[in-house]
C-alpha cells in the first residue's frame, strides 16, 4: 500500500468522524472485500458475511455525529481496526443468537415430542375436565367452554350477549368449582 494511499483513508476516516457520510461510502468500497473476508472466518457463509459488512456500514451511516467523534482513529491506518473490531463482534453476536435459535428450537422439538408420547395422558385430562364440566351450572358450563376455545373476555359477552363482568365473574366461579371437583376425583 502506497503512503498516499494511507494518508487518503486516513482523512476519509477523519472527514466520516467529522459527520461527511461521502467519506464513509469510499472507505466502504476500500475495505469491503476485506472485512468480508474477515466475517467469513466466523460465519462460513459468503451471503451472512456480506450481510453482517453491510449491517456495520449502515449503523456507522446511522450514527450522530457526537458519536462519531467517540471512535479512536488509529495513527496509521485509521477507521480499519476499528471496523474489524465492530465485523468480528457482530459475527460472534450473529454465532450466539443462531446457537440460542437452536437450542430454543430444540427444546421445543422436545417438549412437542414428550407431549405426543403422552397423549393418553392428555386424553385422560380432557376427558376428566370434560366431566368435571358436567356438574357444572348451565351458564357456567356454557361459558367455561367458550373460554377453553380461547374466546377472550370480552368476545364471550357478545356472543352471549351478557356483560364483561358477568364473564369474569362467572369464570372465576366456575373455576373454583372446578378447582374443588378435580380435587375431589383427583
Amino acid at each position: 500500500m502506497k503512503i498516499t494511499e494511507v494518508h487518503n483513508e486516513y482523512a476519509l476516516s477523519h472527514n466520516y468522524l467529522n459527520g461527511d457520510n461521502e467519506a464513509l461510502g469510499e472507505l466502504y468500497k476500500i475495505y469491503y472485500q476485506s472485512l468480508v473476508l474477515i466475517a467469513y472466518k466466523y460465519t462460513v457463509d459468503n451471503e451472512n458475511s456480506k450481510d453482517v459488512v453491510c449491517h456495520v456500514f449502515e449503523k456507522l451511516l446511522q450514527l450522530k455525529k457526537c458519536k462519531r467523534e467517540q471512535i479512536v482513529l488509529h495513527p496509521q491506518k485509521g477507521i480499519y481496526p476499528y471496523l474489524v473490531s465492530v465485523v468480528k463482534n457482530k459475527c460472534l453476536d450473529n454465532l450466539k443468537s443462531t446457537v440460542l435459535h437452536d437450542k430454543i428450537n430444540t427444546q421445543i422439538a422436545t417438549t412437542n415430542s414428550i407431549q405426543n408420547k403422552n397423549s393418553a395422558l392428555v386424553q385422560f385430562e380432557y376427558d376428566n375436565v370434560s366431566h368435571i364440566l358436567n356438574y357444572l351450572p348451565t351458564r357456567e358450563r356454557e361459558i367455561m367452554n367458550l373460554h377453553l376455545l380461547a374466546y377472550k373476555n370480552e368476545e364471550i359477552s357478545q356472543e352471549l350477549n351478557i356483560s364483561y363482568n358477568t364473564v369474569r365473574n362467572t369464570l372465576h366461579n366456575a373455576k373454583q368449582r372446578i378447582k374443588t371437583i378435580w380435587h375431589i376425583f383427583m
